[in-house]
């Protein structure tokens, strides 16, 4: 999809404020500058966030798009624990 012509959620994510959408967004429509990640739920697919990353194959959500870069471990992931996805 195409970051230009979609249409976004906000949400908080560890406190910074991200543009959400539940489709994959094509890289090369998002503007330099901004940071993408995308998110993973739960196993059971209940609709819960349980980690974010630069790419998720399993359990894909959707895309955040954000100003600032979030923070993820040295491993490249960013595990959610309660309240670190806030729907704004």
């Amino acid at each position: 999809m195409d970051y230009r012509t979609e249409r976004f959620e906000t949400v908080s994510v560890c406190g910074i404020l991200c543009r959400f959408n539940d489709m994959r967004i094509d890289r090369d429509t998002v503007p330099k500058g901004k940071y993408q990640y995308e998110v993973a739920d739960d196993d059971e697919s209940q609709g819960d966030p349980v980690r974010v990353q630069q790419g998720v194959l399993v359990n894909f959500f959707g895309t955040l798009i954000c100003d600032d870069p979030l923070p993820v471990g040295e491993d490249g992931i960013l595990w959610l624990r309660d309240g670190d996805f806030k729907w704004l």
